[in-house]
């Protein structure tokens, strides 16, 4: 094998033993900020500088037209941006899957798949892995 089929065999491997994960069951830390929940994973288990996470949260934010929120606390915010800010801490997890647990527990008001759809594609995540768990009765909102 070459070393660049070395690498990217690692890299799959990695990719299948991480997962950051969107769920009901998973809450954000209410003490902290969304920023602050957003920046756990990459500043805990990376080695990226803060002004580099610093610039790719804000994007993100931004992108998904909720900067406003960036120092509000969890109690501050409401369902669909609580929702976001999970993804995108579950997003920040680099080399691994994205796995969204009951999507429609959190986006209650949603009748589809497809504002999940839109934000994943807003944010351009590229070649990044999402799985979606949910009900078996769920299954004609995908």
């Amino acid at each position: 094998m070459s070393e660049a089929e070395l690498k990217a065999r690692a890299a799959a491997i990695r990719a299948e033993q991480r997962a950051g994960f969107v769920s009901p069951d998973i809450p954000l830390l209410s003490n902290l900020s969304v920023y602050d929940n957003i920046s756990l994973v990459p500043r805990y288990l990376t080695t990226e500088k803060d002004s580099e996470i610093h610039a790719e949260i804000v994007k993100f934010l931004d992108l998904l037209e909720i900067s406003d929120s960036i120092n509000k606390k969890t109690f501050q915010i409401d369902s669909e941006t609580l929702f976001k800010v999970k993804l995108l801490r579950a997003l920040m997890l680099k080399d691994s899957v994205t796995v969204i647990d009951r999507p429609f527990v959190m986006l209650n008001t949603a009748a589809d798949i497809k504002p999940v759809e839109a934000m994943l594609q807003t944010l351009a995540i590229g070649d990044k892995n999402v799985i979606f768990l949910d009900f078996e009765w769920n299954k004609s909102k995908y």
